[in-house]
């Protein structure tokens, strides 16, 4: 290897480090508000739109399978409806989670999400397993059945570069309750009942969660937002950083070059 192609590569690794300096603090993957389930299990989650077990006639369910972090991958999960023939689901989104809570646990997430749709009125049960283990769900299907229906139009990005944010949402029906809980990683730093748009002030840097319940005459539904707040300083640091790194890079690059001349 020359010295022009050793000089080069400092440049692109002093690039990279700057980036990763950076990233790995404000670019942490979410770990989940809500309690997870225990290790191995599999769960099916009920929806939250759902009010008194009553649910139209298309409805989607989220099956969850936690297993230890050295098990074989979890490459399919299954399903059945009211004992009918078994659906394989493959495609499975997975999440590893290290020293998770108090007895510090290393596990991975699976979940699968299951749409029924053109049910037929009245009582069913849908059954999921995966890897020797099984849940079960029932839910009864009402035509009458009328859901919020709600649509977060803000916070929709992923990165915000300002410390106020605006929470704008749609719902049918009229609002009897409304709130929200903002999580700044796994710490609760503002709730708060509302009946409308509002901004959320005063945010420092880092990853939040965004949870909105909106429950109206037709029920109640939910959503969870994941953004981050990565403030004109921050910016500001990791564009020195890439600066400083790429003037070394090139500093020792004109350093060999004016060796190799004398």
């Amino acid at each position: 290897m020359n010295k022009k192609t050793v000089a080069l590569t400092l440049i692109v690794v002093f690039a990279i480090f700057s980036v990763l300096i950076v990233g790995s603090i404000y670019m942490r993957p979410f770990v989940p508000i809500c309690s997870i389930t225990p290790v191995p299990a599999v769960v099916i989650s009920y929806p939250l739109v759902s009010t008194g077990g009553f649910v139209n006639s298309s409805v989607d369910f989220v099956v969850t399978v936690n297993t230890f972090v050295d098990s074989p991958a979890i490459h399919s999960v299954s399903y059945s409806l009211d004992g009918e023939q078994q659906v394989d689901l493959t495609d499975l989104s997975a999440t590893t989670y290290s020293d998770y809570g108090p007895s510090k646990i290393d596990f991975k997430e699976y979940k699968a999400k299951i749409s029924l749709q053109g049910l037929s009125e009245g009582n069913h049960t849908v059954t999921a397993s995966a890897i020797g283990m099984s849940a079960s769900r029932s839910f009864v299907v009402n035509s009458n059945y009328h859901i919020t229906a709600l649509e977060v139009l803000s916070p929709t990005s992923p990165i915000y570069t300002c410390n106020e944010v605006p929470l704008k949402f749609t719902y049918t029906g009229e609002i009897t309750n409304a709130h929200y809980y903002l999580y700044n990683g796994r710490t609760l730093v503002s709730e708060k009942s509302l009946n409308g748009d509002i901004t959320l002030n005063n945010l420092s840097d880092g990853s939040y969660q965004l949870l909105l319940f909106v429950t109206t005459q037709y029920g109640q539904d939910s959503k969870m937002m994941y953004f981050f707040i990565i403030g004109v300083p921050t910016i500001v640091i990791a564009t020195v950083l890439l600066i400083l790194s790429l003037s070394i890079g090139l500093l020792v690059y004109f350093k060999r070059i004016k060796k190799k001349k004398d």
